[in-house]
């Protein structure tokens, strides 16, 4: 395995993004990551499952997890900063003991010892291992004979090539260079929601509604998401199909140009029994 996969070194600083992001969580951000999470999983096939999650980020999606009655959550991810602001985040909100929080890729070869769970959870996150075909392969390998992977994955656009050279510059890129690139991104951004008779202002204040997080981290996030990887949704359809997962639910994107970048299609598979 390249040491570069595994080297949050060379990845971009998502655990830092997710460290500032976790001073503004708030009990309606915790909500609105349950929702999430139950838009994709039913509550009865959560409670009393065992949980893996994938690049735990700043937490919220373990935490909803166990509110949502899980019996017990696995969070791993690759980032230091992600790791010590999931045990921050659990803790303040959740005052069982039933998580532990790892620091390790799931390319790593220890990932094995992490074994199987009822569901394996991954959103946003194998598309950022610099190995997305092989990092997806082996997240499935630690779902249980007749449990569920769920997975947020980018939808591939034709601009996904420059897209992927654009957040390899902004990760190697000082503040100047970052800002040279958030700063006509934003704006952009802005002007498409003006002509399509939306308002920016309206838009950012209510950010947090659609996607669970402040709009101006989930700009870097984007700007800096590298490595980058993007397929589409029958792609990965066929892939879990040649390793014994049948979708029971996907939630496409309208294919589109990705001008100003892509959204991730979602999934929820079943492993046979």
């Amino acid at each position: 395995m390249s040491a570069s996969l595994t080297d949050v070194s060379t990845h971009f600083e998502f655990g830092a993004n997710w460290k500032d992001y976790s001073e503004k969580i708030d009990d309606e951000a915790i909500r609105h990551a349950e929702a999430g999470v139950l838009k994709l999983i039913p509550k009865e096939d959560i409670e009393g499952r065992t949980f893996l999650d994938i690049g735990s980020g700043s937490g919220l999606h373990s935490l909803a997890a166990l509110r949502l009655g899980a019996k017990s959550v696995m969070a791993v991810d690759i980032d230091a900063n992600s790791i010590e602001t999931t045990r921050k985040v659990v803790a303040a909100n959740w005052p069982e003991k039933n998580i532990e929080a790892r620091l390790v890729s799931i390319l790593d070869p220890e990932a094995r010892d992490l074994g199987t769970f009822d569901i394996v959870y991954s959103w946003g996150v194998l598309h950022h291992t610099g190995a997305m075909w092989d990092a997806i392969d082996k997240a499935a390998t630690h779902v249980a004979a007749g449990g569920q992977f769920v997975l947020a994955i980018y939808r591939k656009t034709p601009l996904c090539w420059a897209w992927k050279v654009e957040k390899k510059v902004f990760t190697n890129g000082g503040s100047f260079v970052r800002s040279l690139i958030r700063v006509p991104y934003i704006a952009g951004y802005k002007l498409r929601l003006l002509l399509t008779g939306n308002s920016p202002s309206k838009f950012i204040a209510e950010y947090k509604d659609q996607r669970g997080m402040n709009f101006y981290n989930d700009v870097d996030d984007w700007l800096g998401g590298y490595p980058y990887e993007s397929a589409t949704e029958q792609e990965i359809i066929d892939f879990m199909r040649a390793r014994g997962f049948e979708p029971e639910l996907v939630l496409e994107l309208h294919p589109k140009l990705g001008l100003f970048g892509t959204g991730c299609s979602e999934f929820r598979f079943r492993r046979a029994a």
